[in-house]
C-alpha cells in the first residue's frame, strides 16, 4: 500500500513540475496515460521498421508491432479523454470502449496471420470491427456525442454550471481565508485564517484537489458542529471508519481525561468496557511492586505465573501451564528455586552434556551444539558421571587432531601401541584384513611397509611351502639362496652372491653334494687345517673359532706330506691351535665372542659353501640347526623374483606376504577353513593395498561414511529435521584405537562435503566445549540477531523463558543475573478484578501516566495527560476515580468539537462522527474560555472562507 502512495504521489509531482497545478485527479491519471499511449504507439512504428529489415519471420514483426501501436493509440485516447472535462458517466463509457479496443487488440494477436485474409476462417473483418467499436466509444465520449446532439451536457461539463451551491467569499477584512501550504515533506496543508491563524489541517493531502475537497467538507460541516455543554463527566462513544468503536472519558468542561487504549468490533463491546470501568474504577487499588513480584493469570482454565519488576516490565513467563492457582504458586516457587541453581549455558560453538540413562544405572555424554540440539552420542556406558567426565577429558584432545576417514574407502591406519608403532589394513567392508607382522619403531617404519605392500601387491605369487624350500632371490643385480621352513626360519643361506638365479640353483646343489659327505669337525679356538686345493696341490691355513684365516701357507705343496711338514713349523708358534685334516667337506661348529654357537659347511678345498644366518646359546642348538638343513637338504627349490603372498595353516588358513629379501611385512588378520576360500580373498586383498592411503589413527578417529539408516537429516545450513535418512546421505561415527565405536552422529547430511564441514566443525570447536550435567534444571540461550534464555530440565522441557529478546548475548546474561537477583526475593501480587498501575511511557521516560487492567492483565483504561512523576500520575489519579463513577454515556452522531488541557494550556480541535480529527487549533489558549472563543470565530467564519494556494 506504501508502494502504491508513493508511485501516485511521484505522478502527482511531476505534473505539477512540468504541467502546471491540476484541476483534479483524473488531469494527472489521463496525461500520464496519454504518455504510454505514445511511447507505445512509436515504439510499435519502431518494432515493425527494425523488425522488417533485421527478423526474418515477417509476420511475427506485424503482429508483435500492431499489436504495441494499437495499444498505445487505444491508451492514448483514453488519456485525452481523461484531460477534457467530461463527467463520471462519460469516463465510465470511455474505459468501456478501451476494454473493448483491447479486446480486438488482443484477438488480432491471436488469429493474425493464420485467420486473416485469405488464411483459415479469415476472421480479419470480426476483429476489426470489435477494435473499431471500441475506438469509437473512446472518440465518441470526447468529440461525437458534441456534435451529434448540439449539446455538452451529456457527457461533458457544461462551463460555469457545478453540481455544488456556489461558496459566499464574504467580505476580505471580516471572512476567514484557507491558506494552503506545502509542508517540509512537500505536502500540502491548510490553516484556517481570521486575523490570525486559528487553527490547521491534522493530515497532509499530496494533492491541490484532495486538499480543496478536505477544505469543502470542513466548511460544509463546521457550522453545524456544537460543543456539547456537559455538567457532568461523559464517556463519548464513537464508530470509526472501519466499523470499529472507541470511546474517551471527558470531564465537564470538555478536556479528554482517558481513552480505552483498544478498539471494539461493536458498540456492545464499548459499551462492556465503560460498564466494566464505572463499576471497578472508583475502588480499583494502585499496584504497587517493590523489587520484583510474581503474578498469576488464568487463560482457558489454564494458570501461568509472570515475574515482573517494580515498572511491572515482564521478566519471565512459565512455559508450563498448571491447573490450579495454587499450582501456579508452586511453580514460581520452584521457578526461583532452580533458577539460582541453574548454571548458565552460553554455547558458542559446541557443548559436551553428561546424561544418566533413563534405567538410571548407566551414564553416557553427547555433544550438542550451540541451538542445544543434538551432534551425537556415546555409545558406550560409563558406571558413574566421574568415569563419564573423565573419558571426555580424555577424548576431547584426541578428538581436536584426530584423522577423518572414510567407511567404503580402503584404508592403513596408522598408530602406536606402546612405545612401537603398528598398521592395519582396512577394507571397502571395514574389515581388517592384513596388518604387521611385529613392533616397528618409528612411523616412518609402517609408511615404508605399507608402501612396499602396495607396490609389490598385485605382482605377488601365491606360494605354499611344505616343510622346507630352498629359495633364490635378486639382491639388486646379484643373487643369493636360502632355505627357509614353512615359518620363515632361516635354516641356511648363501654366503657369496651369484650372477644369477641359475648360478645360486647351482650353489644349492653344490652344498647338498657337500653337506650330505660332509663329516662333522668341533672346535673351541683356533685350528690348523691341511687341504688339498683345486689345483691337485696342497696348502694348509690357520683359522680361529670364527672361520677367519689367521695364516695359510702361501704356497703350494706337491704332496700332504710336505704341506703338514711344513704347517708343523708354525705350529709350534701355537701349540694350543688344534690340528685338522680335511680329506672332504665338514660342518664346523664355532663358538663367537659372546659365547654363542654355530655353524658353517666348508668343502674339501677349504671354501665356505654355506653357513647357520643365527647364532645360538648352546653347541646342541648349533648342532640341531645344521640337522635342519641335513633333514631338509633335499627339498624343493623355487625362483623368488616378485613377492609372495605364502599360506600355511594353523586350525585355519593364514598367509603372509614375503619380499623377494625375505622380510616379511603382512600377514592377514582373518582366517579362511580352507585353502581354496583364503585364495579367492587374495584379490580383494590386493585391490584395496594398493589403492588405499595412510592415516595416522590416536586414541580416536572419525569415520565418515555413506548411509540409509535411522538417524534425523541435517541439510547443508546445520538444521536437523529429525526426520527418517534416505539411503545417499552420509553420517560420522567415533570409532577408539582399536576400532570400537564410542559416538555416532545423530543427524545425517546432504552429502559428503557437508558431512566434512561438520566433522571439521566439531574438531575446530572441542578444544573450548564445557562440559555440564543438568542436575534439576539449565539456563540456555538461543537465538540469532536478538537473544533470550529459557529454563530447561535435562529432558529439555522448556519451563519457563525470557518475556523480551535482548540485541546481544552480553545483554541476555545480564538479564539471566537480573532475574537470578530478584526473584528468590520477589513477592507476590494479586491481580483484583481491576486494577490502576502507573507506567512511564517508551518514548518519553520522564512522562508518567496510569492505565486500568483488568485480572488477565488486559488494558481497559489509558489516562491521556502525562506527568512528571509517578507519584504525580499517582495524585492525579485520585479525582478521576470521581470522574469515572459520575461520568455519563454520550454516542457521537456528528461533527463536534472537542476542548481539552494540553501542556501550555487549553486547545480544540474538530473531530468528525468517526472520532477522526479534522482541525485542530494552531496555539494553545491560556484558558478554556479563549479556547472556546477561539473555536467559535473559527465556527462562524470558516463556512464562508475562501481558498488561498502558496508555495
Amino acid at each position: 500500500m506504501s508502494g502504491n502512495t508513493g508511485f501516485r504521489t511521484e505522478l502527482f509531482r511531476l505534473y505539477e513540475h512540468y504541467v502546471g497545478d491540476p484541476d483534479s485527479s483524473k488531469d494527472v491519471y489521463g496525461y500520464w496515460l496519454f504518455i504510454v499511449g505514445y511511447i507505445a504507439g512509436a515504439a510499435g512504428v519502431l518494432l515493425y521498421l527494425i523488425g522488417y529489415a533485421t527478423v526474418g519471420d515477417e509476420h511475427f514483426v506485424i503482429r508483435v508491432s500492431a499489436v504495441v501501436a494499437a495499444s498505445g493509440l487505444v491508451f492514448g485516447l483514453l488519456g485525452f479523454v481523461l484531460m477534457l472535462p467530461v463527467r463520471r458517466r462519460g469516463i465510465q463509457a470511455s474505459i468501456v470502449g478501451t476494454l473493448v479496443a483491447l479486446v480486438g487488440v488482443g484477438s488480432f494477436g491471436v488469429v493474425y496471420p493464420s485467420h486473416w485474409r485469405g488464411y483459415g476462417e479469415d476472421l480479419g473483418p470480426e476483429v476489426m470491427g470489435v477494435f473499431t467499436a471500441g475506438i469509437a466509444v473512446i472518440a465518441g465520449v470526447a468529440a461525437l456525442i458534441p456534435v451529434v446532439t448540439g449539446q455538452r451536457g451529456m457527457f461533458v461539463e457544461e462551463e460555469g454550471v457545478t453540481e455544488e451551491p456556489p461558496v459566499m467569499t464574504g467580505d476580505a477584512l471580516e471572512g476567514a481565508q484557507f491558506a494552503v501550504f506545502r509542508d517540509e515533506a512537500g505536502d500540502w496543508k491548510w490553516h484556517i485564517l481570521h486575523l490570525e491563524a486559528l487553527a490547521g489541517s491534522e493530515e497532509s493531502a499530496t494533492t491541490r484537489p484532495q486538499t480543496e475537497e478536505d477544505i469543502e467538507r470542513v466548511k460544509s460541516q463546521i457550522g453545524s458542529a456544537g460543543l456539547m455543554e456537559l455538567t457532568t463527566s461523559a464517556f463519548r462513544l464513537y464508530e470509526r471508519r472501519d466499523g470499529q468503536w472507541q470511546w474517551t472519558l471527558m470531564r465537564e468542561d470538555g478536556s479528554v481525561v482517558a481513552d480505552c487504549g483498544n478498539v471494539f468490533g461493536d458498540r456492545d463491546g464499548a459499551e462492556q468496557s465503560v460498564s466494566f470501568l464505572k463499576d471497578r474504577g472508583p475502588e480499583a487499588d494502585v499496584i504497587d511492586i517493590e523489587g520484583a513480584a510474581f503474578t498469576y493469570t488464568n487463560e482457558r482454565d489454564d494458570w501461568f505465573w509472570q515475574l515482573l519488576d517494580e515498572d511491572r516490565n515482564s521478566l519471565a513467563t512459565s512455559e508450563v501451564a498448571a491447573p490450579t492457582q495454587a499450582d501456579a504458586e508452586d511453580a514460581a516457587v520452584d521457578f526461583a528455586e532452580r533458577f539460582g541453581e541453574a548454571r548458565l549455558l552460553a554455547l558458542e560453538d559446541v557443548g559436551v552434556e553428561l546424561r544418566e540413562r533413563e534405567s538410571g544405572e548407566d551414564w553416557y555424554w553427547r555433544f550438542v551444539d550451540d541451538t542445544d540440539e543434538e551432534i551425537a552420542a556415546s555409545t558406550v556406558d560409563f558406571d558413574s558421571r566421574r568415569d563419564t567426565e573423565d573419558a571426555v577429558e580424555a577424548l576431547l584432545p584426541e578428538l581436536e587432531t584426530a584423522s577423518v576417514t572414510v567407511a567404503g574407502e580402503p584404508t592403513y591406519e596408522l598408530y602406536t601401541s606402546g612405545e612401537s608403532w603398528q598398521w592395519r589394513l582396512v577394507d571397502d567392508t571395514e574389515r581388517v584384513i592384513a596388518r604387521n607382522p611385529e613392533d616397528l619403531s618409528a612411523r616412518s617404519d609402517a609408511t615404508n611397509a605399507t608402501d612396499e605392500f602396495g607396490a609389490h601387491v598385485q605382482d605377488a605369487d601365491i606360494v605354499e611351502i611344505d616343510d622346507a624350500a630352498y629359495e633364490t632371490y635378486p639382491v639388486g643385480e646379484e643373487w643369493h639362496w636360502r632355505l627357509v621352513t614353512e615359518d620363515r626360519d632361516v635354516v641356511a643361506a648363501s654366503t657369496d652372491p651369484h650372477e644369477d638365479s641359475e648360478a645360486a640353483a647351482e650353489a644349492i646343489s653344490r652344498v647338498r653334494e657337500q653337506a650330505s659327505q660332509a663329516d662333522l669337525i668341533e672346535f673351541e679356538n683356533a685350528a690348523f687345517q691341511v687341504y688339498e686345493a683345486d689345483t691337485g696341490e696342497w696348502r694348509w691355513r690357520l683359522i680361529d673359532e670364527d672361520g677367519n684365516v689367521l695364516a695359510d701357507s702361501g704356497e703350494e705343496h706337491t704332496s700332504r706330506g710336505d704341506a703338514a711338514e711344513a704347517m708343523m713349523t708354525l705350529k709350534e708358534q701355537a701349540p694350543e691351535a688344534e690340528l685338522l685334516e680335511i680329506d672332504t667337506a665338514a660342518f664346523e661348529l664355532f663358538v663367537d665372542d659372546e659365547d654363542r654357537w654355530g655353524w658353517r659347511l666348508i668343502d674339501e678345498a677349504g671354501k665356505l659353501v654355506a653357513e647357520d644366518p643365527s647364532t645360538h646359546p648352546t653347541r646342541g642348538a648349533a648342532r640341531q640347526a645344521m640337522n635342519r638343513l641335513l633333514d631338509h637338504l633335499e627339498t624343493d627349490v623355487r625362483t623368488m623374483e616378485n613377492a609372495i603372498f605364502q599360506t600355511y595353516v594353523e586350525e585355519d588358513w593364514h598367509w603372509r606376504f614375503v619380499l623377494p629379501d625375505g622380510e616379511t611385512i603382512a600377514v592377514s588378520e582373518t582366517t579362511h577353513p580352507t585353502r581354496d576360500e583364503l585364495i579367492e580373498s587374495l584379490p580383494q586383498v590386493r585391490d584395496a593395498a594398493q589403492t588405499a592411503r595412510d592415516y595416522t589413527i590416536g586414541d580416536v578417529a572419525v569415520q565418515i561414511r555413506e548411509s540409509g539408516s535411522g538417524s534425523g537429516s541435517r541439510n547443508g545450513n546445520g538444521n536437523g529435521s529429525g526426520s527418517e535418512s534416505a539411503s545417499g546421505t552420509w553420517d560420522w561415527r567415533l570409532l577408539d584405537r582399536d576400532r570400537n565405536e564410542i559416538a555416532e552422529s545423530a543427524f545425517s547430511y546432504e552429502d559428503r562435503e557437508t558431512v566434512i564441514g561438520a566433522v571439521n566443525s566439531l574438531k575446530n570447536a572441542v578444544s573450548d566445549a564445557p562440559i555440564f550435567t543438568i542436575e534439576s534444571a539449565i539456563i540456555r540461550l538461543t537465538g540469532d540477531d536478538q537473544w533470550q534464555w529459557e529454563l530447561v530440565d535435562r529432558d529439555r522441557n522448556v519451563l519457563a523463558s525470557a518475556a523480551g529478546a535482548q540485541s546481544t548475548t552480553d545483554e541476555a546474561i545480564e538479564a539471566v543475573e537480573r532475574v537470578r537477583k530478584l526473584a528468590p526475593a520477589a513477592g507476590r501480587v494479586d491481580f483484583d478484578v481491576a486494577s490502576f498501575e502507573l507506567f512511564a511511557d517508551d518514548d518519553e521516560q520522564e512522562q508518567w501516566r496510569w492505565r486500568l487492567i483488568d485480572e488477565n492483565g488486559r488494558t481497559v483504561a489509558e489516562g491521556v495527560e502525562p506527568h512528571a512523576s509517578s507519584d504525580a500520575a499517582r495524585d492525579a489519579l485520585e479525582p478521576v476515580r470521581g470522574l469515572i463513577g459520575d461520568a455519563s454515556i454520550l454516542e457521537i452522531d456528528g461533527v463536534s468539537f472537542e476542548l481539552h488541557t494540553a501542556e501550555d494550556g487549553w486547545v480544540w480541535r474538530l473531530v468528525d462522527e468517526h472520532g477522526e480529527r479534522m482541525a485542530e487549533s494552531t496555539r494553545a489558549y491560556d484558558s478554556r474560555t479563549d479556547a472556546r472563543e477561539a473555536m467559535n470565530a473559527v465556527k462562524n467564519h470558516a463556512p464562508e472562507g475562501w481558498i488561498t494556494f502558496t508555495e
